[in-house]
């Protein structure tokens, strides 16, 4: 009887297997209604989805994983402790060092991987995630004091810079083909050329030397500024792409518009600048001046509610949230911008792909 039980369900996840369509995976859930900031102002996002597993993103178990699952009770691999975010061409890649891998969603073909190590190249606690403008994707490795690079056309993994004291943080500045990356052991953040070479060093720019404390994450924006979270300062701080400091934004507190932990950064096409503050989970939203907007979220297991934000990244009109101890990536929309909007003039709008975002 056992058997025959196995081979019905065996059949029924054979009709199934196919029924995923990946692209349903950024449609906005329309049994949930999120929105910030909450009415009477006007909204500027609201949620889509939560991704705790590759079939939050559309994709399916292939017939015989299920029923391998099914005879041995195995379980898929889920997000353990995801930090770094991006997505990029239809694949979302989250940076996991509970798990020791980077988890890869190709919401296009339907496939899940993951992202191991490979020979020399050994993912111990990959955090930060950053495209180039071919087919490299790096990751930051803040135990192995290395950054790797890994081949999406050869799917190999190498080791791309070593003896680097904590990376953490790492973006990709078109600008100058550089890649930024925090070096937290060291209180600063290098730019390296394509081939691994240090370009720029922010001590070397800023007469203080030590400006940095600790600092972890870090964005571009469109311009070429470079955005550095300095979380035990409880600032972020912007600077040219030669590492001379623009601005700064933040304060110690509790207040909308102060900080308590400042972690992840993205910046969008209008400027805006998301920050995710984990001490109080919210991710904080601020204009190109640094002026406070509003916020998002807020402590919880809820849709919408964090457990320490990590991680984010911009991708078009999408905004993606890694919600770190809740052990999933949070997906939101950026609203367009009507064009008799009055807190936006013609040169800020929105409701196109930006100039960072994926394609």
């Amino acid at each position: 009887m056992r058997v025959l039980r196995v081979v019905l369900v065996l059949g029924v996840l054979c009709l199934v297997a196919g029924c995923s369509s990946s692209s349903q995976f950024l449609q906005t859930q329309k049994t949930v209604s999120l929105q910030w900031p909450e009415k009477p102002l006007t909204p500027r996002v609201e949620w889509v989805k939560s991704v705790v597993s590759p079939e939050d993103a559309g994709i399916a178990k292939g017939f015989w994983k299920r029923a391998l699952e099914l005879l041995t009770g195995a379980s898929t691999q889920r997000i353990v402790k995801p930090y770094g975010v991006l997505y990029d061409d239809g694949r979302l890649f989250i940076a996991d060092p509970g798990a020791g891998v980077v988890h890869m969603m190709d919401t296009k073909r339907s496939v899940y991987s993951m992202i191991r190590s490979q020979g020399d190249a050994v993912l111990r606690s990959p955090i930060g995630l950053a495209r180039d403008g071919g087919n490299g994707l790096y990751i930051t490795d803040s135990v192995s004091d290395a950054v790797y690079r890994y081949d999406l056309s050869s799917d190999t993994l190498s080791t791309f810079v070593r003896a680097i004291d904590r990376p953490t943080g790492i973006a990709y500045n078109k600008t100058n083909n550089l890649l930024y990356i925090t070096e937290t052991g060291a209180n600063d953040v290098v730019g390296v050329d394509m081939k691994g070479l240090q370009k720029v060093r922010f001590s070397n720019a800023n007469p203080a030397r030590q400006l940095l404390n600790h600092p972890t994450d870090l964005a571009v924006d469109p311009k070429g500024q470079v955005f550095v979270t300095d979380p035990l300062n409880y600032k972020v701080r912007a600077f040219t792409p030669e590492g001379v400091q623009v601005y700064e934004i933040g304060e110690m507190g509790d207040a909308n518009s102060e900080l308590s932990k400042p972690k992840g950064v993205a910046v969008d096409g209008l400027g805006r600048i998301f920050l995710c503050d984990a001490m109080t989970d919210i991710v904080k939203v601020f204009d190109a001046q640094g002026n406070y907007l509003f916020g998002i979220g807020g402590t919880g297991t809820a849709n919408g509610q964090f457990w320490m934000p990590s991680g984010i990244a911009i991708s078009g009109e999408f905004l993606f949230v890694t919600d770190t101890y809740n052990r999933r990536v949070q997906v939101l929309r950026l609203l367009p911008i009507e064009e008799d909007d009055e807190d936006y003039d013609d040169e800020h709008r929105l409701g196109q792909p930006d100039e960072l975002g994926g394609k």
